[in-house]
């Protein structure tokens, strides 16, 4: 780093790591070569190789940080690396964790998520405990809003809600996104006790620019599987497991879903969660009738209050 000396004392070290590690540090802060060596880890961290610098990176993703580690090897009094008991020494001398790279590799083949910080949110419906979990493998976030006591025997009420930037953020009138959303927290405000998921899955997990692209093609008069697929896209590109996973980390194993997704009562039942069906409902407006039929029709929606729409088109 330009400022240190020669860079290979321990400050000077511990100076270009930081700035290493600083969003803000471009390549000619940096001078060339130096006595930090970087590393590359492999993209499937210890799934896909079992080191020290995979293993280090997984770690900080399942922090909720940002995948980049510093690791250095540990000597023993002869100068060799230390291996098994005298790791297990320095450990408990200086009060530091230890585990082995197969252990962070077990973690992840059983886990999907993990919890990164919790909060309270206040809302104009209640005062929500917001826990934040990272699907590890994709570092997409999930919000979880729980409210009251949800580890109790009686099935808990849950909406399980993909993101919709415009129509949650915006209002927008295409879809029903945010109306159900709030009509969701009001349900579990109004009961006292409920989780709802926030999943990143906007566009049916084909993503905003996708979704943009596919609303381009529907004011042509495609239909929104016809747009999915015409830009190359599934007409569903949804999964619900780390929704679940979210779920039994909360204790939750028996849910009353607020949903008129067949589908998505499937799949949350397929793993092992006792499901019943809350309808979530809204009213249909002018501007996503065709949206809620297309939902009925084409994707077998629970939708019961559209005969007024159909006699419409």
């Amino acid at each position: 780093l330009h400022g240190t000396t020669t860079g290979i004392s321990a400050y000077d070290r511990a100076t270009t790591i930081r700035a290493l590690i600083n969003p803000a540090t471009v390549a000619d802060d940096l001078a060339f070569p130096g006595h930090i060596f970087p590393l590359r880890a492999r993209p499937g961290g210890t799934l896909e190789r079992r080191g020290h610098t995979e293993a280090s990176v997984d770690l900080m993703r399942l922090a909720g940080m940002e995948p980049g580690a510093v690791i250095c090897e540990i000597l023993g009094e002869d100068g060799m690396a230390a291996r098994g008991a005298d790791l297990l020494a320095f450990a408990r001398r200086w009060g530091i964790g230890m585990l082995a790279v197969d252990t962070i590799a077990r973690y992840r083949r059983i886990h999907r998520v993990s919890l990164v910080s919790e909060t309270h949110l206040p809302t104009p419906e209640a005062t929500f405990k917001l826990l934040h979990y990272r699907e590890i493998a994709t570092n997409l976030d999930y919000l979880a809003l729980v409210l009251g006591d949800i580890q109790t025997p009686s099935p808990t009420l849950v909406r399980l809600h993909s993101a919709c930037t415009t129509g949650d953020i915006f209002g927008s009138q295409r879809c029903d996104c945010q109306a159900q959303m709030q009509a969701a927290l009001h349900t579990i405000s109004a009961e006292g006790r409920g989780v709802l998921i926030y999943l990143p899955q906007e566009g049916r997990g084909i993503g905003l620019a996708g979704k943009l692209q596919a609303y381009r093609l529907q004011e042509q008069g495609y239909d929104t599987i016809e747009a999915n697929e015409h830009i190359g896209y599934p007409a569903d590109a949804r999964t619900y497991s780390s929704a679940v996973e979210v779920l039994r980390d909360l204790g939750v194993t028996s849910v009353r879903l607020m949903t008129n997704n067949p589908e998505k009562l499937r799949a949350v039942s397929e793993q092992d969660i006792d499901v019943q069906r809350i309808p979530l409902e809204m009213q249909p407006t002018d501007d996503n009738r065709h949206y809620l039929l297309t939902k009925q029709r084409r994707f077998g929606h629970l939708l019961t209050s559209l005969s007024e729409v159909q006699a419409a088109l």
